[in-house]
């Protein structure tokens, strides 16, 4: 007999063989937990071949999104180390079925991300982290329609990864004050966006992520990329965008979209 596990991740993993608009899971299909949409979400990504896992990211990772899907965690999907590229790139809108962005910070995890004993916080969580970039992460909605959106039924697909652009590292990150370093959104020639990246509270949903991965079966290594959540309002690309993501003066994340 085929288990609900395996039942739901074929079903998604056809849908998106199709190129089908996501939409929420049917009642008897939708998982009953996090634990089983994350057992479900694994099975996905092995199915859909699109190459190793290179680290993971963060959706819903704010209060305001959590309380008006009526949950207390955000959710997390793989990032495919394929589809982590380098600053500046190219990105064929054709290769996706609506592709939106975000403005993040991403972490490249340390040695110490094999210690699972350590309960991590946002004052402890520096030793676990290597590097710290500018990013924009490639988000693949599948057309989906946000209102009522079912966490469940994200978390199963993944989390709409669609991929990951990353800059040059922070020089000595470690003596920086996170408090003057402000994410800034440039989008073709309109007015400028500002935010400060700590806006978006990277260093406590890294903690998050680390210890809900390390309660379960970790999949966690040095040298993964994580994300931890927009710093501004997901935005539909197209074709003809030039975007770049620039952090103060610590450098900048650039990609033009055709």
């Amino acid at each position: 007999m085929v288990s609900k596990i395996e039942k739901v991740s074929e079903f998604i993993f056809q849908s998106h063989n199709r190129g089908d608009t996501f939409v929420n899971l049917e009642k008897d299909m939708r998982p009953k937990d996090f634990d089983e949409a994350y057992e479900i979400q694994k099975q996905l990504r092995q199915k859909l071949t699109r190459g190793p896992l290179g680290g993971y990211k963060i959706a819903l990772s704010s209060k305001i999104q959590q309380d008006y899907h009526k949950i207390n965690q955000p959710v997390y999907g793989g990032l495919f180390k394929n589809e982590i590229f380098n600053s500046p790139t190219v990105i064929a809108l054709k290769n996706y079925h609506r592709m939106s962005i975000e403005f993040e910070l991403a972490f490249e995890l340390s040695d110490r991300i094999k210690d699972s004993s350590i309960h991590r916080n946002k004052e402890n969580i520096f030793s676990d982290i290597s590097n710290v970039m500018p990013a924009i992460e490639l988000v693949d909605d599948r057309g989906a329609n946000y209102e009522g959106l079912d966490p469940l039924s994200l978390a199963c697909d993944n989390a709409w990864s669609g991929g990951l652009v990353l800059g040059d590292p922070i020089r000595n990150w470690q003596e920086k004050d996170f408090l003057d370093i402000h994410s800034t959104c440039e989008w073709n020639q309109e007015p400028k966006l500002k935010a400060n990246v700590l806006d978006a509270k990277p260093f406590e949903n890294l903690s998050w992520l680390i210890n809900e991965l390390h309660s379960g079966q970790s999949e966690l290594e040095p040298g993964m990329v994580i994300i931890t959540g927009s710093v501004f309002k997901v935005r539909q690309a197209n074709i003809g965008d030039k975007i770049n993501h620039v952090l103060s003066d610590h450098g900048k994340v650039s990609i033009d979209v055709i």
